[in-house]
C-alpha cells in the first residue's frame, strides 16, 4: 500500500530517482527500488513516466529546466544592457554563481549527468541539443559581443572557452567526490564564494603575471 497521495507521487518519485540512478544507474535500478524509495505506487511510475526509461529522462529534464529557468534572467540583461567590461564581468560572476549553486543543490543529478556524458549521452542527448546547447549559444553570443566590443580577446573561440569553464566547474565537483588527495588540496574550495572568485580570476584574468 502506498504511503503517497496520488499528487504527490510524481514529486516523490523523481526525488528517489534522482538518488538511486546516480548511486546505482538505470539498469541496476529496479521499479520496486523507485516504488520502495519514494513510496508511491509502482503502477504511477507508467502513468507518470511511461516507465523506467522515461523516469530516468524526466530528471535530467527537470533539472535542465530549471538551469535554463535561472539563466534566463542573465540572458535578458544582456539583450537590455550596454556591453561593457563591468557588465560583461558581472554576468560572467552570476553565471558561475548559478553554476555553483545548482551543483550543490543538485549533486546526484549531476553525478547523473557526468555518467551520460562519459557514456557518450545515450539518454541525454535530445536534452542536451533542446536546452543545454541553446544556452550555450547564447553564452557564446555574449562572449563575442564583448569581443567585438574590444572587451575580451579575439583569438579566443566563445565555445571552447564556455565548455572549459563550465565542465571545469563540474569536474571540480566530480574529483572531490572521488575521496582522493586532490581534494585535500582544493578544500577551501568548498566554500562557494571562494570558489567562485577563483574560477572567475582563472577564466578572466587568466594565470600569467
Amino acid at each position: 500500500m502506498s504511503d503517497v497521495k496520488y499528487n504527490d507521487a510524481k514529486h516523490c518519485l523523481l526525488s528517489a530517482a534522482a538518488k538511486l540512478f546516480s548511486k546505482l544507474g538505470l539498469e541496476k535500478t529496479s521499479t520496486r527500488d523507485l516504488a520502495r524509495e519514494s513510496k508511491a505506487n509502482i503502477s504511477l511510475i507508467s502513468y507518470h513516466f511511461g516507465g523506467k526509461e522515461g523516469l530516468y529522462k524526466e530528471v535530467l529534464k527537470e533539472f535542465a529546466l530549471e538551469i535554463q529557468k535561472n539563466m534566463q534572467p542573465r540572458f535578458e540583461e544582456f539583450q537590455k544592457n550596454e556591453m561593457t567590461k563591468d557588465f560583461f564581468v558581472k554576468e560572467i560572476s552570476h553565471i558561475v554563481e548559478s553554476m555553483i549553486a545548482m551543483r550543490q543543490k543538485h549533486p546526484e543529478i549531476c553525478q547523473i549527468m557526468a555518467r551520460e556524458k562519459a557514456n557518450g549521452m545515450p539518454l541525454m542527448k535530445d536534452i542536451h541539443e533542446e536546452i543545454f546547447y541553446p544556452l550555450g549559444k547564447r553564452f557564446m553570443m555574449l562572449f563575442e559581443k564583448a569581443q567585438e566590443k574590444k572587451i575580451v580577446r579575439p583569438d579566443i573561440h566563445s565555445g571552447l572557452f564556455f565548455l572549459c569553464m563550465t565542465e571545469g566547474l563540474f569536474g571540480f565537483y566530480e574529483m572531490l567526490a572521488c575521496n582522493v588527495n586532490m581534494e585535500k588540496d582544493c578544500a577551501q574550495f568548498n566554500d562557494p564564494e571562494l570558489l567562485k572568485k577563483q574560477i572567475l580570476n582563472i577564466y578572466l584574468n587568466g594565470a600569467l603575471l
